[in-house]
């Protein structure tokens, strides 16, 4: 990996980890829904915009192929997006950072049921389990009590891993013959048609009366967080592979901890750390037999 490669690599694992702190400003001050929808727009702009620029990728897509890109939106934008939000309203940011990680556990999960090309071996197997059991522990005592508001935020995160986790998949689908950046700019702008009626029938008229400190963190969620982020990611994944571009996962969740504590001044317990360093080794298994295959 060369230095700009490296370079790009902590960017952008510092830029999703403050993602999660962003988030949790502006929920304070706003719906879930109003803060995805602020998000998409933002993220839609940014990518239309850098697209601009490159006359090939700027081209129409084909209207076929809008079915299944609101899938894509809904597993991979919408979704996720709002459970985070909802979730982090009753949890801190960097225990949704950490819970969030879990990602590639799903990932390995729903590709083995649905990928011709992965099994789900037994150090894989081991890899899930060893996060669940790192979710347990960041968790607490109370991961039973489903009627807790704080168990209700985390699991709504772990949901969100798990939707982004089924959306890699789908993506790598139909990445087989679609253009990554085109997939992704209109990804993000269905979503952004998709979500708005939804948000004005919920909301009524969203509330967008925030602060300027909450305005700047939705801006930059939105604009450095989602769509510039999408496009690092890619860039990374054509120039260093999808394995060295995946070790991203363990940058978030450490970020997202040390954010949240020295910006929002959230306690980091011994659970946290403990199911921190278990997701992330549950992690490390799940994706090393990829890494040793090549």
């Amino acid at each position: 990996m060369n230095p700009r490669s490296l370079g790009v690599l902590l960017l952008l694992g510092s830029v999703w980890g403050a993602s999660f702190l962003f988030i949790k400003v502006v929920v304070e001050e706003t719906s879930p829904l109003a803060l995805v929808q602020g998000r998409i727009t933002f993220g839609a702009l940014a990518i239309v915009a850098v697209m601009a620029f490159d006359r090939r990728r700027s081209a129409g897509t084909s209207p076929r192929l809008w079915p299944k890109v609101i899938a894509l939106a809904l597993l991979n934008s919408i979704v996720p997006f709002f459970l985070i939000s909802w979730g982090e309203i009753h949890i801190d940011s960097g225990r949704a950072s950490v819970l969030n990680s879990t990602m590639p556990l799903f990932t390995a999960l729903f590709a083995s049921l649905i990928l011709a090309d992965e099994r789900l071996t037994w150090l894989r197997l081991s890899g899930l389990l060893m996060g669940l059991l790192g979710v347990a522990v960041l968790a607490g005592g109370d991961i039973t009590n489903v009627t807790d508001s704080s168990v209700l935020g985390q699991m709504a995160v772990v949901g969100s891993a798990a939707c982004y986790g089924a959306g890699a998949v789908y993506a790598r689908i139909l990445l087989h013959s679609e253009d990554p950046l085109s997939l992704s700019r209109l990804q993000m702008v269905i979503g952004t048609f998709i979500l708005a009626p939804v948000l004005f029938a919920v909301d009524g008229v969203p509330d967008y009366n925030l602060s300027l400190e909450a305005w700047l963190s939705l801006i930059t969620l939105g604009i450095l967080g989602t769509g510039l982020a999408w496009i690092a990611y890619f860039w990374l994944l054509s120039t260093i592979g999808s394995v060295r571009a995946s070790l991203v996962t363990y940058i978030v969740p450490i970020m997202g901890l040390i954010l949240g504590w020295a910006v929002l001044n959230e306690s980091v317990g011994i659970n946290s750390i403990v199911g921190c360093a278990l997701i992330i080794l549950g992690v490390t298994t799940v994706i090393r037999p990829r890494a040793a295959a090549g």
